[in-house]
């Protein structure tokens, strides 16, 4: 078997001669599973900053990178209220697409 494309906005690292669908001429084919720890609304900020910190520093470590990398997960980490942003603006994109292709949840 033979990649033909990421679905990332990069290629990923492991396989850097495979290019991603927007490299082939595929806009807006960027795609990602992504993964985040939230909590619960009102958390106090030195909280959060306590927690974010000491997740920097496990995201930080190179056996950790390397694993993750291994299972082919790209580290992506971001400060709170990029997070947050992050979330939000994909929430969006999604819902876009769902509503101009009139894509419906059956109950």
């Amino acid at each position: 078997m033979r990649p033909l494309a990421v679905t990332g906005a990069h290629r990923h690292e492991l396989l850097k001669d495979v290019p991603t669908f927007e490299e082939l001429g595929y806009k807006g084919f960027d795609g990602q599973q992504w993964y985040g720890i939230v909590g619960p609304a009102g958390m106090p900020p030195n909280v959060v900053k306590t927690l974010s910190d000491a997740l920097a520093q496990v995201l930080a470590q190179q056996d950790f990178k390397d694993k993750l990398s291994s299972e082919a997960v790209a580290l992506m980490p971001l400060s709170p209220d990029a997070f947050t942003a992050y979330v939000k603006a994909d929430i969006e994109r999604w819902t876009k697409l769902a509503r101009d292709r009139k894509i419906e949840l059956e109950s």
